[in-house]
């Protein structure tokens, strides 16, 4: 992704290629995933800059500390201290160190983030194709967490699609998650 950086920030370089080395283990571990996050945002709004990953990953039950745990083996580091500062998260999610990079693993949370592996999109990031969320889940996903920056970058994504967005899929999937006010006024925008 290219944006800004900061001084001390992680390069892009670096970012790319912890992004390959995450995605050949969960393809070699057969996890389906979805890269969501801000390096989703740089394909479909206006790209922001980041140092860490996120991804949307598909695992039943324990699934997600099995991985974690596989992770573990390919020289990635569980951060025990945010696993710590977060307990009600543990089973939803795990948070990987690897060559100074942040790695979410984000299991589904709901219905929509399960919808989110059947409209998953194959994107070229960096000179690799990748799954990355689609646009009308990336804008639900934003809406759904509902801070400020969040908020941003749904309106970012709906600026520049506007005329390409599946209103219909948005607008049912809005009233279910209940962000329908939230979605209407981006659209109006």
């Amino acid at each position: 992704m290219r944006g800004g950086r900061s001084e001390g920030a992680i390069s892009d370089d670096n970012l790319a290629i912890v992004l390959a080395f995450v995605v050949n283990r969960l393809r070699r571990a057969r996890v389906q995933y979805a890269l969501i996050g801000a390096w989703a945002l740089s394909l479909w709004g206006k790209p922001r800059a980041t140092a860490d990953l996120d991804f949307l990953v598909l695992v039943k039950d324990d699934g997600l500390e099995r991985l974690a745990t596989t992770m573990k083996e390919c020289g990635m580091a569980v951060d025990e201290v945010w696993r710590q500062w977060n307990p009600l998260l543990r089973g939803l999610q795990v948070r990987l160190l690897h060559r100074g990079v942040t790695i979410d693993l984000l299991s589904p949370r709901d219905q929509h983030d399960q919808a989110i592996f059947r409209r998953r999109q194959r994107k070229r990031v960096e000179g690799r194709y990748y799954w990355v969320v689609s646009l009308e889940d990336f804008i639900l996903q934003k809406l759904k967490v509902g801070r400020p920056r969040d908020f941003e970058d749904a309106l970012s994504v709906t600026e520049r699609f506007r005329e390409k967005l599946d209103r219909k899929y948005l607008g049912r999937w809005a009233s279910r998650l209940g962000v329908a006010a939230e979605l209407d006024y981006v659209l109006r925008l």
